[in-house]
């Protein structure tokens, strides 16, 4: 099945654009983030688009036969680690190397190599959706939405490029951030941003399996936080009602409950006989049943006039 990542980006390598202009610019952000010029032995100049991603490397190499009727060479290599392989397209041949970056404006009329996105390939939005689905098809990375920060991060050995990209992501309403430790990294923080941008680049199927799990998550929250409230409840009821019972068994141990008026004898010998009920379960109880507040009131009222009861006691008792 692979990471979420992982599958976000076959999602999208399976996604391809229909109009010439969106062609070019997905084309122009991979050969940006994933490809390499190369002076080849024999004076000749070759392209390279490098990755550990068969299916990146299939849909570059359709796109480059789409846009250029041009054919590159795939090459599969062993890394030698966890028998992972990474595959080369190669592009060959100084006249189809030089118009193919001319074309993606990559090489200028001067020769110049540009890493800067030239408005010109991202003037609507879907060719700004689709310089950014290879962009992200080529470098980036997604974490799994179980996890607890949601991040998609674009990274770039070039400057030039990450600061396009974070313009370009500005541009079209997402706030991305940018920095650099070994690399330059362009990167998008929250879920509900990370989900927009994800469905604007398409990966439909990656966005409603994130919120799926998003929605979970919030619902999963919500419970442990009413649970986590009930029983905070519960407890501070329980004290109240053992507090209660203890001054009731006071004024009982010194006779002073039959002092008390017969609605307040009434709550007394109530919270004695179910000393864990609430003050609902309380009210339900008497006869006849009374509301929470009034039997709040009641008991209230009841521990004032047993606080007074007890310090008389103790002010006449002989010293």
């Amino acid at each position: 099945m692979g990471t979420y990542s992982q599958r976000t980006k076959e999602e999208l390598a399976r996604k391809y654009p229909t109009q010439k202009c969106c062609v070019k610019a997905e084309l122009a952000a991979i050969v940006r983030a994933s490809g390499s010029l190369h002076l080849r032995a024999n004076y000749s100049y070759a392209v390279t688009v490098l990755s550990e991603s068969a299916a990146l490397i299939r849909k570059t190499h359709l796109l480059l036969k789409k846009y250029f009727q041009l054919h590159g060479r795939i090459i599969v290599e062993d890394t030698g680690r966890f028998n992972r392989r990474r595959y080369r397209l190669q592009l060959i041949g100084a006249r189809n190397v030089k118009r193919v970056l001319q074309e993606l404006d990559i090489l200028s009329a001067g020769l110049n190599l540009n890493s800067a996105i030239p408005p010109s390939l991202v003037r609507t939005d879907c060719c700004r959706a689709a310089f950014l689905r290879g962009a992200f098809l080529a470098r980036g990375s997604i974490t799994d939405p179980q996890k607890q920060n949601y991040h998609l991060e674009i990274t770039t050995e070039n400057e030039e490029f990450a600061l396009g990209l974070n313009y370009l992501m500005n541009l079209c309403g997402f706030r991305a951030g940018t920095h650099h430790r070994k690399e330059y990294i362009v990167y998008l923080k929250g879920a509900e941003t990370i989900g927009r941008f994800i469905s604007f680049i398409g990966a439909h199927g990656a966005f409603l399996a994130m919120e799926e799990v998003r929605v979970i998550k919030e619902m999963r929250n919500e419970v442990n936080r009413l649970v986590n409230c009930e029983t905070a409840n519960l407890e501070k009821s329980v004290r109240a009602g053992l507090e209660q019972v203890e001054v009731i068994n006071e004024l009982k141990a010194r006779k002073l409950l039959d002092k008390l008026p017969a609605n307040l004898q009434e709550i007394a010998l109530l919270r004695l006989d179910h000393p864990e009920a609430s003050l609902r379960e309380l009210g339900e109880l008497a006869t006849p049943p009374l509301s929470k507040s009034a039997v709040n009131h009641r008991m209230r009222k009841l521990l004032k006039i047993a606080e007074t009861f007890v310090d008389q006691e103790e002010m006449n008792s002989p010293g």
